[in-house]
């Protein structure tokens, strides 16, 4: 049986503080903070449920338009803050988060 802390971090994550939007089983606004190829934690004053299914839009220094991740769905929720594990995403926009962490330094604990 594998540990699901270490499965949901199979991607490194990245110290960040990019505003973002997310609709779908619930709809708001928020903060982006520890972002990853295959997720992300979001600090917001809007109530998500555990297992809900989000579309998230992430504002990017540079880029006109926000990167949107098709499906995510909230793995956890702690007050509030809540993590996201990504779960589709069009090639176009996993480039341009990739392109995007590349010029990331600071390494998530």
């Amino acid at each position: 049986m594998t540990d699901h802390l270490s499965e949901q971090r199979k991607y490194v994550r990245y110290q960040a503080e990019l505003p973002a939007t997310f609709e779908g089983d619930h709809t708001g606004i928020g903060i982006v903070y520890n972002l990853g190829m295959g997720g992300c934690k979001i600090v917001s004053n809007h109530e998500v449920k555990n297992g809900a299914l989000l579309t998230l839009h992430i504002k990017v220094p540079k880029q006109a338009t926000a990167i949107t991740i098709r499906a995510a769905a909230v793995q956890w929720i702690l007050e509030l803050e809540f993590g996201v594990e990504f779960l589709e995403m069009q090639g176009p926009e996993r480039d341009r988060l990739e392109k995007f962490l590349a010029t990331q330094v600071n390494i998530a604990p």
